[in-house]
């Protein structure tokens, strides 16, 4: 069968079909069911866990979808807010439009609308996405609002969700008022197989395809979960780039690997957005395998801070991993503010050294579930990739988030 339509694999798998198909599966119908239970449980908080494209964003809005229209719902992306903007884009949710600039004044206004919808029994629901990618202004006014009480009841709900490096950030000191309502966290288990052929299977029907195993046949679903892991997004990613280069139906596993090496050609090289207050004030690509980030006029990349050190962070680039080394600097290095020693990053992260944000952008893809850490660096003595590696560790798909407060 030939394909005669260009706009076909965007139909069933671009990005705009994610947000208009939801195919129902056993996986993520778990992790609704957990985030359903927040309703009852009086501590009132939920996380998910889970790399990039895993599908947090549609469980998220499956779960939205089913509460009852009574109950008041603000949802933000996390992603390098300050904490004005946090506490302004609530209030906007909650119905108030307000011209105030001082957080403090900002979240007075969210405190007062909270306290009257709890004394109504209908504390307000608040999602937080990518919380790891908060600024820590934007963290510490969380906080405040997990402690937020009407007599003895919290007033906010919370929701968050992040990748699995937010486990450790709850688990900071600064967090305490957060995690101690968060019993459990729960990780976005990736699709089977056979969940993973529905999913695509269920995209197809979405777009009047009464056959799709004429369109994408078991081995090339298997071969496709193969490659993703499991992971939703990666998946569609794929599925639509197969769809693309073949030239007639039913797909088969030779156009899934000329979809892989056209993807490989194309890659780009990972790039640095160095900006200060806001403002971008140079851009990075990465042309060598070590560059060297610091105050020193020597420096590949110069910050022109007296808090950044002399030579402040190396940065490794490998086909298939960018990673960060801090070169004991004075001040130390924040990943998506988390303090590290060394690092594997991942695109759209946010490195802040002294005054300056970094963000990654187009880093090589790395295995974001199952990556620990690399520990505690040592300049002499480089650690390599395939050393990190070994570093990996399974982790099952709930997290005891209390016990990781204690350690």
């Amino acid at each position: 069968m030939p394909i005669n339509t260009k706009w076909f694999p965007e139909q069933a798998f671009g990005k705009q079909a994610e947000a208009q198909t939801t195919v129902p599966l056993q996986t993520q119908q778990n992790a609704i069911t957990y985030l359903c239970s927040i309703l009852k449980d009086p501590l009132g908080a939920r996380i998910l866990f889970g790399g990039p494209t895993s599908g947090k964003s549609t469980i998220v809005r499956q779960f939205l979808s089913v509460l009852r229209s009574d109950i008041v719902v603000a949802r933000v992306d996390g992603s390098g807010l300050t904490a004005e903007q946090l506490l302004d884009s609530l209030l906007a949710q909650f119905g108030y439009h307000v011209d105030l600039e001082s957080a403090d004044d900002l979240f007075r206004m969210i405190s007062m609308f909270a306290v009257q919808q709890t004394r109504a029994f209908q504390p307000p629901i608040v999602v937080v996405e990518n919380v790891e990618k908060m600024r820590p202004a934007a963290l510490r006014a969380l906080s405040l609002l997990a402690n937020l009480t009407f007599q003895d009841n919290y007033a906010v709900r919370i929701i968050l969700t992040g990748r699995s490096q937010a486990q450790k950030l709850l688990a900071s000191k600064g967090m305490a008022a957060m995690s101690k309502r968060l019993d459990f966290g729960y990780e976005v288990e990736p699709l089977t197989s056979q969940e993973l052929m529905l999913f695509l299977h269920g995209r197809l029907r979405s777009c009047q395809v009464t056959q799709p195993d004429e369109v994408l046949p078991m081995n090339v679903c298997d071969r496709i979960h193969e490659l993703s892991g499991g992971n939703p997004g990666r998946s569609n990613e794929i599925a639509k780039g197969t769809l693309e280069q073949a030239l007639s139906l039913p797909a088969s596993v030779s156009d899934v690997k000329k979809y892989e090496r056209a993807r490989k050609a194309a890659h780009s090289k990972p790039k640095l957005i160095v900006s200060l207050d806001g403002e971008v004030i140079e851009e990075y690509v990465f042309d060598a395998k070590k560059v060297t980030i610091g105050r020193s006029s020597l420096a590949d990349i110069v910050i022109h801070n007296d808090y950044a050190s002399k030579f402040h962070v190396l940065m490794l680039s490998y086909a298939d991993a960018l990673i960060l080394v801090d070169l004991n600097s004075a001040n130390g290095t924040f990943v998506n503010s988390v303090r590290v020693n060394s690092t594997i990053l991942r695109s759209d992260d946010i490195i802040s050294m002294a005054n300056h944000r970094i963000k990654v952008v187009d880093a090589p893809e790395a295995d974001d579930q199952r990556m620990s850490e690399a520990g505690s660096a040592d300049t002499a003595k480089m650690k390599t990739l395939s050393d990190m590696r070994e570093a990996r560790i399974a982790q099952p798909p709930v997290f005891d988030i209390k016990r990781e407060v204690k350690n």
